[in-house]
């Protein structure tokens, strides 16, 4: 299991076509690798926004994009320091990073699931209250042999 802490950039975006498609476009102009995508919809009152939020890299082109969008009337832009859990092959094994953070009192703010990258299997963003707790409790869990479990969060039964 492996795990990092990361900058994580969060901006609200009007709820019209083209809004996300134009932060991206200026994310690629300026060499930005996104590698972790979220957007969901909020609602306050009759004020419908986009909250996109993406890590990538380099996080600086991140930031300077995020922020020139900003100034345009979309915004805020905030940056937060979150968890980057690869659990390979064992994406079943994120109920046990959930319950031993629970145990420990580490309270999760939000998480989602985002793509592997060079064939590391399951990764999730978490946002946790204390990062760098939470990096060591996740540091120090162990994964099963390989084809001891089902993938959906228990161990295969025998035969």
């Amino acid at each position: 299991m492996e795990v990092v802490r990361v900058p994580e950039f969060s901006i609200y975006l009007a709820d019209r076509p083209g809004e996300l498609a134009g932060v991206l476009e200026a994310l690629a102009a300026a060499g930005a690798k996104v590698t972790a995508l979220s957007v969901v919809e909020t609602v306050n009152g009759v004020d419908r926004k986009g909250l996109v939020r993406l890590i990538g890299e380099p996080a600086e082109a991140i930031r300077r994009v995020c922020e020139s969008v900003a100034d345009t009337g979309a915004g805020p832009v905030s940056e937060s320091e979150v968890l980057v859990v690869s659990l390979g092959e064992h994406p079943g094994r994120f109920r046990e990073v959930a319950v031993r953070l629970a145990d420990e009192r580490v309270n999760v703010r939000y998480l989602y699931q985002c793509p592997s990258m060079m064939g590391e299997g399951a990764r999730f963003v978490l946002r946790v209250e204390d990062p760098a707790k939470a990096e060591e409790i996740v540091r120090d869990l162990t994964l099963p042999a390989s084809g001891t479990e089902t993938g959906l969060g228990g161990a295969a039964g025998a035969a």
